[in-house]
């Protein structure tokens, strides 16, 4: 149940270098120590060593590990062009199988994951998802693990050097200052193994408060400027709403034409539509009486001399035949005759019919009219239309910002009275962390013994140290204190930092807590006296040595006051940390291939 890493690298290779000749393109992780070194030699003495990519180099392992690729990383966002073409690839192994995650910086957003060699494009998201089960879920641990959390727990064990205010400030915070103690609880009891049910509670009861309290002040803040009043003047503006709202509407019965308005306007709008109907019937029966009557001009006539000829024709053929052809062309004509008189008579009838029918429509039309004129005389005679009008604007303005103000009132009121019941739940979440911090105070000395284990084997000449987890009194529940003897060092901060990290990494290790069993500390020496790094180098041997499997990742430099600190420490000379270091950068061999 651990994860190290084991290479890192590009593709194509020719981007970045190790500066190492038996693996000078890749850098190969290793147990125990893994120094990134920058060095110097005699013809560089009085070159910084600053900028030479040490730092870089941890943010190309937090990039394989998915953090955020953009501006706000800056160190590695100015290299963008350079990075440009590339994947970075990271080996590592977790649970005795090799895995692989390549990313690019084009196209961040989308990840190669999986078992070596078997690897498959995912989205960003997923791939958090996917490495969170894989580095941190386990079933036997009895709290709440959400895949949510990867990259803050992986913070963790990144802590790489920022050059912004508040790096090391805090072993505990070790997000950023701006993350919520109450938050970063929740992660604190995760990496040592507590249950943090009760504590992810009151993370949400809180995050509830605080959304609960913006709502207030928001609800405040519309009061004040729609309304120009405070908040507890709303109830005498709500009473003066009221009563004008009523004087308004006394105004508006006054006129004794406030129903007979409604009334009138609804009669208006019937009139103009029956109106309107009226005259589109009129005008399409009217077209149809103009068809009827081109209908009824064209004459159906057959001309005497026409049938002469026809009957002069067949005559010369046979009598006989002429005789009967005669015959029956005036029976043909006479029905035609009767047919074409059938049809006249009734178009007539029709169009009387539709005439008749326009002029009722006409009629019907002057009435509505005539009704509809004598509306808007009386309408203007009483001034309803501009006086009415108008009252009733204002009074609809007023009923709106009554009900407006009545609505922000009732929300803030429903505010303050959940703002109650949180008090009541805080004080129940309080009591339950109280006993439960009780309840598991065998295991909060246990790991106590162990911090205490390790400061005394990096500080073995100081005080004794102190670690506990109290009740808090505040909306944190509970206080994870580091106690630490400011004199033993001159960078205090990163002591505690350094101590706590590695025993809770040592804490996983021996409750079999799945987490990464790597940390990578940059910068973290910077300010501290070089002995202690000298005790932890003589501790972690001592470590591997029990069998304790663990990679601890450390940016350093080359520095006067390095070697004299280290007197006869022959292990840890310049000469020996850049054999044994997995990277070393010098002011002219930089991180990257130029």
């Amino acid at each position: 149940m651990t994860m190290f890493l084991k290479r890192l690298y590009s593709e194509p290779p020719g981007l970045f270098r190790s500066g190492k000749s038996e693996y000078p393109d890749t850098i190969v992780f290793k147990e125990g120590f893994n120094f990134i070194f920058g060095k110097k030699d005699s013809s560089e003495s009085k070159k910084p060593l600053n900028g030479t990519g040490k730092s870089t180099l941890a943010d190309l392992i937090d990039f394989c590990l998915l953090a955020d690729f953009g501006s706000k990383n800056k160190r590695l966002w100015k290299e963008k062009d350079r990075l440009e073409g590339y994947k970075i690839v990271l080996e590592f192994e977790a649970d005795s199988v090799d895995y692989i995650i390549k990313r690019n910086t084009i196209d961040s957003k989308n990840i190669e994951f999986g078992v070596l060699y078997q690897e498959e494009e995912i989205p960003l998201k997923d791939a958090k998802t996917k490495l969170f089960q894989l580095i941190f879920k386990y079933p036997e641990y009895e709290g709440i693990a959400d895949e949510k959390w990867y990259r803050s727990l992986m913070s963790f064990f990144m802590k790489i050097h920022k050059k912004i205010k508040g790096e090391f400030t805090d072993p505990i915070k070790f997000l950023t200052q701006s993350n919520k103690l109450s938050e970063i609880n929740q992660y604190q009891f995760f990496l040592l193994g507590l249950d943090n049910k009760l504590i992810c509670r009151n993370f949400e009861l809180q995050k509830d408060v605080r959304d609960r309290n913006t709502a207030i002040r928001q609800v405040k803040r519309i009061v004040e400027e729609n309304y120009g009043i405070s908040i507890r003047d709303v109830d005498s503006q709500i009473s003066r709403l009221r009563n004008e709202i009523k004087r308004t509407r006394a105004a508006i019965d006054a006129f004794k034409l406030a129903e007979q308005f409604k009334d009138v306007e609804i009669k208006l709008n019937e009139l103009t539509g029956k109106i309107k109907d009226l005259s589109e019937q009129n005008f399409w029966m009217d077209k149809k009486i103009k068809s009827y009557k081109e209908s009824y001009e064209l004459k159906d006539r057959l001309s005497d001399s026409k049938i002469r000829g026809i009957e002069k024709l067949y005559n010369e053929l046979n009598d006989q035949l002429g005789g009967i052809i005669c015959k029956s062309l005036k029976e043909a004509v006479n029905f035609r005759k009767g047919l074409a008189r059938s049809r006249e008579d009734f178009l007539k009838e029709e169009i009387q019919q539709l005439e008749s029918d326009i002029r009722k429509n006409e009629e019907e039309k002057n009435k509505s009219d005539e009704q509809r004129q004598k509306l808007f005389l009386l309408l203007k005679s009483k001034n309803a239309f501009t006086d009415l009008t108008q009252a009733f604007y204002y009074l609809g303005e007023q009923e709106k910002k009554l009900s407006d103000l009545e609505g922000e009132i009732k929300t803030y009121r429903d505010l303050e009275a959940e703002k109650q019941l949180y008090k009541k739940h805080d004080a129940e979440i309080g009591l339950a962390i109280n006993s439960f911090l009780e309840k598991i105070k065998d295991e909060i000395d246990a790991f106590e013994r162990l911090f205490s284990e390790v400061y005394n084997r990096i500080y073995p000449k100081s005080a004794s140290s102190g670690f506990s987890i109290t009740p808090s009194f505040g909306v944190d529940k509970v206080n994870i204190n580091i106690s630490f003897d400011k004199d033993e060092s001159k960078g205090w901060n990163k002591g505690r930092t350094l101590v706590y990290d590695i025993a809770v990494m040592l804490n996983a290790i021996h409750n079999d807590i799945r987490m990464p069993h790597f940390l990578l500390h940059d910068g973290i020496f910077d300010g501290m006296d070089k002995s202690q790094f000298v005790e932890l180098y003589h501790y972690v041997q001592s470590l591997q040595k029990e069998g304790k499997r663990f990679q601890y990742i450390v940016t350093m430099i080359e520095e006067g006051e390095l070697r004299g600190n280290f007197g006869a420490t022959d292990e840890l000379s310049v000469e020996n940390i850049a054999e044994q270091a997995i990277a070393v950068f010098t002011p002219n061999q930089t991180l990257w291939i130029d």
